[in-house]
């Protein structure tokens, strides 16, 4: 089996347990604010934000660091430190003993995490270019699978166990990631050649594109509007994060199984997301990324306009399951057109701009959603969030133009590590 395909299913396998750890205590963050000693389901909306803001601007900061450094030092290591990361704070935060304690923890916990940017980028760079799509599509499977399961399976385990609890077996199951990572994973080590002294003309284009670094892919328009795209595609879901989990109890009361309910909400969008990904990654690769981009973008804006008129939890969910299979077609697509708008060597720091700038869409959403639905209601946070999605298809549509040919570079030596 060759060395990329050994790569990623055990790739796939961690992003599912992990994102099954992270996903997992998501869902009630803000009733553990409540008994952490948060007074009102609005100051919990607003320590919510926070707690999800804070994160995203320390990942926002660090992420094109790390991106830099695994261009230098390797993306598997990244990969390691991000998810060691995530095991250590999220164990903390089931320590913690206060709404502050628990802001603190999660802001060092995004300087240092990054799982999935980290292991998105080991994909694209030992991946051929003919099976970029499908494997993306595979890694988006497998994260939207574990943020399916996470939240159903963290929720029970609040009402069963309590909500501290579910942060040690999160912390658990991110261990078990890194102890896969550590002794499954191989990256091959790309050389850097000592400069001719009279290069050859026709590969004066190549290292043209070599010399221009990073900065200069950044400039690229197809990076750059890929990369707002992503960044807008987070900012978007963030907005309802502080409020939907607050929306369902606002539809349903304070029932028993409050935390079971929305666990389900939260997690059917990404379980449909799972079946899409994949299939979606391989039209695609036939079809062209682009065309999937823009129709999942025109999508997810038209079906987030009737969740805000919904009366009940039940009417949600069916909402939301259609909403993840246009999901499933947004991150593959993206970050395939993104892999071949790059060369080769400088995609850990594109990759790592692009998580800054999908860090700050997370770091904004938040606070615009809580002060949206606090000015003019919950219900108000799904129609923003219809509309940045159409102001994405119109970004996709008329500025994204795809090369006939993806930049082709010499295979490396697989010199493994």
């Amino acid at each position: 089996m060759p060395h990329w395909k050994r790569n990623l299913i055990v790739l796939c396998f961690v992003q599912l347990v992990t994102m099954i750890g992270f996903a997992g205590f998501h869902p009630f963050v803000a009733y553990y604010l409540l008994d952490l000693g948060v007074e009102t389901p609005a100051e919990a909306a607003t320590w919510l934000a926070i707690f999800n803001s804070g994160a995203a601007v320390s990942m926002m900061i660090a992420s094109p660091i790390w991106g830099s450094l695994a261009d230098k030092h390797g993306r598997r290591m990244m990969l390691i430190r991000a998810t060691t990361a995530g095991c250590i704070f999220t164990l903390l935060m089931g320590l913690a003993r206060s709404p502050s304690h628990l802001i603190v923890l999660r802001i060092i916990q995004g300087l240092f995490s990054g799982t999935v940017v980290a292991a998105i980028t080991l994909v694209a760079t030992e991946t051929p270019e003919e099976y970029l799509g499908r494997s993306l599509g595979m890694m988006q499977t497998a994260q939207f699978v574990g943020q399916s399961i996470g939240p159903l399976v963290g929720g029970v385990a609040a009402d069963a166990l309590g909500y501290r609890n579910v942060f040690f077996v999160s912390s658990s199951l991110m261990l078990a990631s890194v102890i896969a990572t550590l002794f499954f994973v191989r990256e091959t080590r790309r050389h850097q050649q000592a400069p001719a002294p009279a290069p050859e003309p026709e590969r004066a284009p190549q290292e043209k594109r070599a010399k221009g670094g990073a900065l200069a892919a950044i400039a690229n328009r197809n990076t750059l509007v890929l990369v707002l795209t992503l960044a807008g595609n987070s900012f978007a879901i963030a907005v309802l994060s502080p409020i939907l989990s607050l929306y369902i109890k606002a539809l349903i009361g304070d029932v028993p199984n409050l935390a079971t309910l929305a666990g389900s909400v939260m997690s059917v969008a990404a379980f449909s997301s799972s079946i899409s990904a994949v299939l979606l990654g391989r039209w695609a690769d036939r079809i062209g990324q682009k065309k999937i981009l823009v129709a999942c973008v025109i999508g997810i804006a038209l079906v987030h306009v009737p969740q805000s008129m919904v009366t009940h939890p039940n009417q949600l969910i069916v909402l939301r399951a259609i909403q993840g299979l246009f999901m499933g077609g947004i991150m593959p697509t993206a970050n395939a057109l993104l892999a071949r708008a790059t060369d080769v060597s400088r995609r850990g720091a594109i990759y790592g701009f692009s998580h800054s700038a999908q860090a700050g869409g997370r770091a904004l959403g938040p606070a615009v959603g809580a002060a949206v639905a606090n000015t003019w209601g919950m219900a108000s946070s799904f129609l923003l969030t219809a509309g940045i999605f159409g102001v994405m298809s119109l970004l996709v549509g008329l500025f994204v133009r795809v090369n006939a040919q993806p930049v082709e570079e010499e295979e490396p030596a697989p010199v493994t590590t």
